[in-house]
């Protein structure tokens, strides 16, 4: 059998960034933004005291669905349906479950 070439270049890593006409644009992760627990917990909290129900039902379900449901879960203790149900557009959930989901963030940091 013969030897398989191998080829001796270096792969490049993909680029951050382009330059057009002068200008870097950079490539935008908006999940980005929910991996960083402490700026959650601000938005929910400013959502909070706002008394913006909406708001900060919308900033935990993008939490939840960006670290996928099922690590949430495993994390809280909590049923799949509890959680969707928490992150529902006519969610009222508990404070109690709010709790686990939101003390989560510091499990997955």
């Amino acid at each position: 059998m013969d030897k398989a070439k191998t080829s001796n270049k270096l792969k490049k890593s993909p680029k951050k960034f382009i330059t057009i006409n002068g200008v870097k644009l950079f490539k935008h992760d908006p999940k980005a933004i929910f991996k960083k627990h402490k700026e959650i917990k601000l938005a929910l909290s400013e959502a909070f005291m706002d008394g913006d129900k909406e708001a900060f039902v919308e900033i935990l379900a993008a939490y939840v669905k960006t670290h996928n449901v099922s690590e949430v879960c495993r994390r809280t203790g909590l049923s799949r349906t509890v959680v969707y149900e928490a992150i529902s557009e006519d969610a009222n959930p508990s404070l109690d479950t709010l709790f686990r989901i939101i003390t989560s963030f510091e499990k997955a940091a």
